[in-house]
C-alpha cells in the first residue's frame, strides 16, 4: 500500500494512530496497523478505487428509494407536507385522508389503488 498510495497511508496513520513519520515505524508494525484501518479509510478506499465510502452510497440509495415511495404513494401526503414547510401543515382537503380500522382494510384499499 505504501508504494501505490503513500499520501493516503500517511494521512490515515496520522489521523488514526497519531503517526506522522511513517518511515520511522518498523515495516511489520506499519503493515499491522494498515490492515487494522477501518474499511472507509483513505488508503483502503483508494485500493478499491472507491470515490465515496459504503455508508454514503447506502444512504444515497435509501434516499432515492424513499423519495420514490413518497411521491408515488397515492395514500401519502408526506410529499405535500414537505412542500408546505417544516410545520407539517398541509393544504390538502380533509377528504383526501383515509382512516382504516384494521391492517386488512388498509391492504384492501392499497390493492384497489394499485390496480388503477
Amino acid at each position: 500500500m505504501m508504494a501505490k498510495f503513500p499520501d493516503e497511508l500517511t494521512c490515515d496513520m496520522a489521523e488514526t494512530y497519531g503517526i506522522f513519520d511513517i518511515k520511522r515505524v518498523p515495516v511489520k508494525l506499519l503493515a499491522t496497523l494498515a490492515v487494522g484501518l477501518r474499511e472507509d479509510s483513505r488508503v483502503k478506499m483508494a485500493k478499491r478505487g472507491a470515490l465515496v465510502n459504503t455508508q454514503t452510497v447506502l444512504l444515497a440509495k435509501l434516499i432515492d428509494v424513499l423519495r420514490g415511495v413518497e411521491y408515488d404513494n397515492p395514500l401519502s401526503l408526506t410529499a405535500q407536507c414537505f412542500a408546505d414547510g417544516p410545520t407539517g401543515s398541509t393544504t390538502a382537503p380533509k377528504e383526501q385522508y383515509e382512516i382504516f380500522d384494521s391492517p386488512e382494510a388498509f391492504k384492501k384499499r392499497w390493492a384497489e389503488l394499485s390496480r388503477n
